[in-house]
């Protein structure tokens, strides 16, 4: 028996959709790889507890680039077209962020990290009866990302004025990114499992 078509299936067409998210979410991993990639050229200035969370958490961002292609292999999906701004954004932002020194990376980590936390809550929700094959791959991939998330806020002042300016920046431009990557599909999904 054929599962009802909701309002929400016809907004957002599975097959688009994944693709879309597939697309957005393997080219945030290229990013991600890309900012730690650019923090780590300059581990001889930074403390040692410092390199060690970023080569951990580049190397997690490795497997989740490599999840997602698998994911993307086995749905038939290709990469995104603006990958390579992803990747070359994000390695700028990884070096703009060394400037700000420990607390500097941290705030990076952390307005990055929510950013995605945010957007892979509602890919989850959206794909959970519709493939759950790949929300859990998205629900494994999202506890990393939490725990890099945590690490990040745990390691800078929100509070200070600079660190709250820098991180508005980054999570601007990582939202935009999304938004650009899915053709808008991001913001209105996360509008639509919220109502």
């Amino acid at each position: 028996m054929a599962k009802p078509v909701t309002h929400l299936d016809e907004a957002f067409p599975l097959e688009r959709t994944r693709a879309r998210m597939l697309r957005v979410d393997h080219s945030g991993e290229r990013g991600a790889v890309a900012v730690y990639s650019g923090q780590l050229l300059f581990s001889k200035l930074l403390d040692d507890k410092t390199v060690g969370f970023l080569q951990t958490a580049r190397a997690h961002e490795i497997e989740h680039r490599a999840a997602f292609r698998e994911a993307m292999n086995e749905r038939g999906v290709s990469p995104c077209a603006t990958g390579w701004l992803w990747i070359a954004g994000g390695f700028a932002l990884g070096v703009l962020s060394v400037f700000g020194g420990r607390r500097g990376i941290m705030a990076c980590t952390a307005a990055i990290e929510r950013a995605v936390h945010g957007h892979l809550g509602d890919q989850i929700a959206y794909l959970e009866p519709r493939d759950p094959q790949l929300a859990a791959v998205l629900r494994r991939i999202n506890v990393e990302e939490v725990e890099h998330m945590q690490m990040g806020e745990a390691g800078y002042n929100p509070d200070c004025r600079s660190a709250s300016l820098f991180t508005g920046f980054i999570s601007s431009i990582t939202h935009a990114l999304i938004f650009l990557s899915t053709f808008g599909d991001s913001s209105r999904l996360g509008r639509a499992m919220q109502s």
